[in-house]
């Protein structure tokens, strides 16, 4: 694209600056093709979004016409071993097509950030303090459940399988430990995140924290994934490595696994103040480190600033307005509303 100056003809005494608040022609054709670029990945996210969607809907089906849905229903250990190659079908292979369309669109093969952290000092505050706002999270969650509650509205989320037994409790830590957690970071704070890094850490950080929350289809479960969506992809962003969300999250889905089955056994009031113990004292033992994360991330060298001309607003409409994101959104919502009852 040229850069020249507006109506620069070679002359250095005779150039045509545009008047004062003028757009520059060839800022508004930069700008155009931000939002084409926005929105073309928009297009593929939100295809993404819709044949995850569907992919579960043909998984379902597929079970009922081999006669095995009621089989996956009633038994824990079956759901939980099978959601393991539902959550690969239906997260982890779209979304991995999603990064291979933008790649052949672009040219650019930008690989996931999955080496090692550049820093390791980093890398080790980031993981107290990252689950340290998941807890907070969880916090604030179950705070904004209650209030709710308070206007008599019920919110309700979908049940997990607790299967029990030494390989009943393994499957389902393969499935929410670490399955879960490394296919949501790959999807989200990977394919998602990363490509749209150029339009700004921020942006990226926030707009793939909100797609991760629509994923969840619920409102117990949406704000938290919000939350911790953003926090994630902070700390993914400033040691260099997904590795660091996969740890963050892998740990966080381990707490409320452990929480879930105590609560199996457990009285309300005594599983209530061991909750309270897992939660506080990780929020204790994370919030310093966070604070001495921040500081040596000040203090490092400045990250490379990205040029970008649009607002948040524009990159967020440019991405978000796109016809498959847009169906994916109001299929979400829908799908939200299924899990909310007026009192």
């Amino acid at each position: 694209m040229n850069t020249q100056p507006y109506g620069y003809d070679g002359n250095q005494n005779n150039q045509d600056f545009p008047p004062y608040g003028a757009y520059d022609p060839w800022q508004f054709d930069a700008r155009r093709r931000e939002k084409q670029a926005l929105r073309f990945q928009g297009l593929l996210g939100g295809g993404a979004l819709l044949c995850s969607i569907g992919v579960q809907y043909v998984v379902v089906f597929l079970l009922m016409a081999l006669g095995v849905y009621e089989k996956y229903a009633a038994n824990p250990l079956f759901q939980s071993g099978a959601d393991i190659i539902i959550v690969l079908l239906s997260i982890l292979l779209p979304f991995a097509l999603f990064g291979k369309g933008l790649q052949k669109r672009t040219g650019i093969e930008e690989s996931l950030p999955l080496s090692a952290p550049f820093r390791k000092d980093l890398f080790f505050l980031a993981i107290p303090a990252g689950l340290a706002l998941c807890m907070i999270a969880n916090i604030a969650t179950s705070y904004l459940t209650a209030i709710i509650s308070a206007f008599g509205v019920e919110l309700s989320s979908p049940d997990i399988a607790m299967p029990e037994g030494a390989i009943g409790i393994l499957t389902s830590f393969c499935r929410v430990a670490i399955v879960a957690a490394v296919v949501e970071e790959l999807a989200f704070r990977g394919f998602i995140m990363q490509n749209l890094r150029p339009f700004g850490d921020g942006f990226a950080i926030v707009m793939s924290a909100f797609v991760f929350a629509f994923m969840h289809g619920n409102l117990i479960q949406a704000p938290f994934a919000l939350i911790a969506g953003c926090a994630l992809g902070y700390f993914a962003v400033k040691t260099g490595s997904l590795w660091t969300s996969i740890i963050i999250h892998a740990l966080n889905n381990s707490c409320s696994l452990l929480i879930s089955y105590l609560g199996e056994d457990m009285e309300v009031e005594a599983l209530a103040r061991v909750s309270g113990v897992i939660l506080y004292g990780l929020i204790l033992l994370g919030l310093p480190c966070l604070v001495i994360f921040i500081r040596k991330v000040k203090s490092g060298a400045p990250a490379a600033s990205r040029r970008t001309l649009l607002s948040g607003a524009e990159k967020a409409f440019a991405y978000l307005s796109s016809p498959t994101m847009i169906i994916a959104i109001i299929i979400m919502l829908y799908a939200t509303s299924k899990f909310i009852s007026l009192g």
